[in-house]
């Protein structure tokens, strides 16, 4: 029942009525529930320093509906300023191997030690049945994903390198991202596997990174989709007598 229960809060679907008779008087929480906009005017002047006002807040967002995208989206985006260090620069003398590695190692510590962080893996499962919350989260996901495309264009521009057709920089920016989500998500899952997983010098997100540029880009310049690359490694070779 339990189980039943965990499956029902997660679906993508509505409660449908069949599930609404059997659920009986459970209710499921919405999406950050606990943030109560009175605790957030209340809290304001001990935490922020500055008082809020109770008709100002209101006046701006009329119901808690209306304030929670906002708070995500600023939870999403504050402190995401540029790299101190500046970008990355790839020169005649830095491998790229160890370019990736750094920049890797560098964005996977800094995800990890900001709870912001796990925001999306939080709601992201809840999104299809708070639809006011689902556009709000793509602007915070791209400014990691920012930072990888311009590695991607100063990898490709510097090395003149040339993708395989099916490979776009927005295509690979989605895939990074996706890959990003993961890592973040099994350092809480499983911390100490993190450590264990390094490999020579290299973070398994480093090495699966360099790994999937070996197959994105057309080294041999064939103009070939990966897959017809792949179809042709692995096709069986004639016999010779």
């Amino acid at each position: 029942m339990a189980a039943d229960l965990i499956d029902a809060y997660l679906q993508a679907e509505p409660i449908h009525p069949d599930q609404s008779h059997r659920l009986r008087h459970v209710r499921f929480p919405a999406a950050l529930e606990w943030l109560h906009t009175e605790d957030v005017i209340r809290l304001a002047p001990s935490w922020a320093g500055e008082a809020a006002s109770r008709r100002a807040f209101f006046s701006r967002w009329p119901t808690r509906a209306d304030f929670l995208p906002d708070a995500v989206v600023y939870t999403l985006l504050r402190e995401q300023d540029d790299d101190p260090h500046g970008p990355a620069v790839l020169g005649p003398s830095v491998p790229v191997s160890r370019l990736v590695i750094g920049v890797a190692d560098e964005l996977l510590a800094d995800l990890v030690r900001h709870p912001r962080s796990y925001l999306v893996l939080h709601l992201g499962p809840l999104l299809p049945r708070h639809p006011q919350l689902s556009g709000v989260l793509l602007p915070g996901s791209r400014a990691a994903t920012s930072v990888w495309l311009g590695i991607y264009r100063r990898l490709a521009h510097g090395l003149d390198l040339v993708m395989r057709p099916e490979w776009t920089f927005k295509r690979m920016s989605t895939v990074l991202q996706a890959m990003l989500d993961g890592f973040v998500l099994r350092h809480r899952v499983q911390p100490d596997d993190q450590a264990a997983a390094r490999w020579k010098g290299a973070s398994l997100l480093a090495d699966a990174i360099i790994a999937f540029l070996l197959g994105a880009v057309d080294w041999d310049l064939t103009g070939q989709p990966g897959r017809t690359a792949l179809d042709l490694l692995t096709r069986p070779q004639p016999r010779l007598r």
